[in-house]
């Protein structure tokens, strides 16, 4: 068989062209190889010197977003602020890109895609990417909360946040309606409840001694 050329400025410019159509067309149900390939001048069969099938392109393509998701993620985020800072500042970078990205979100969290083909490579940037945010929330928490009692509080975090995120991009809100600041401040509510002991949660605060801030974990998605 012979080996594909995935680098070099043409297969660039598969993926960067996929990812245009997936955000045009809000998801990457509607996207093929002729169209790829005719948005960058090319016949459709040359893409197969690059990439095995679609599927293969779609995956380089979500390898790249989540990347992007990745650096969105982290912007903004300074171990030296307080927690309650930090915690508003990660949950609304979580409900902005995907306000602003509706097409590469449904991308790499909606998209019917069949789980025994998922390359696992991307199935460890994803579970990575889980346990960054929940080493982020137990640092907010002073090293309070472990074991499976974090793993609950990001499952049940992030199932709200993502419920609420297609409801905005979806456009089902309520006019007017200020709905990332409410959802910032339900995750604010959810996280004190979801780590109370006999209703004493652990409370945000803007107040932190320095000797509390720890180092933050370092998010870093690769892709090629």
């Amino acid at each position: 068989m012979v080996k594909k050329n995935r680098t070099g400025p043409t297969a660039e410019r598969y993926i960067e062209a996929t990812l245009e159509l997936v955000a045009e067309r809000g998801g990457s149900t509607q996207v093929n190889l002729r169209e790829i390939s005719r948005r960058i001048g090319c016949a459709h069969t040359n893409a197969y010197n690059y990439f095995e099938s679609r599927e293969d392109l779609l995956w380089h393509a979500l390898r790249r977003v989540l990347h992007q998701y990745g650096d969105a993620m982290t912007n903004g985020i300074d171990e030296f602020k307080p927690p309650l800072s930090n915690f508003r500042r990660l949950m609304r970078n979580m409900v902005e890109w995907p306000i602003k990205n509706p097409g590469l979100h449904r991308f790499i969290s909606s998209d019917p895609i069949k789980p025994d083909q998922i390359p696992q490579d991307i199935i460890d940037t994803v579970t990575m990417m889980k346990e960054w945010i929940a080493q982020m929330l137990k640092v907010f928490a002073n090293d309070q909360i472990n074991g499976k009692d974090l793993i609950d509080l990001v499952d049940i975090m992030l199932g709200y946040l993502d419920g609420e995120v297609f409801n905005l991009i979806n456009g089902r809100v309520l006019p007017g309606e200020d709905v990332a600041a409410r959802v910032i401040n339900n995750l604010d509510r959810l996280f004190t409840l979801l780590t109370s002991k006999r209703h004493d949660g652990i409370v945000l605060s803007e107040q932190l001694s320095k000797t509390k801030i720890g180092n933050f974990p370092k998010l870093e998605v690769n892709y090629y």
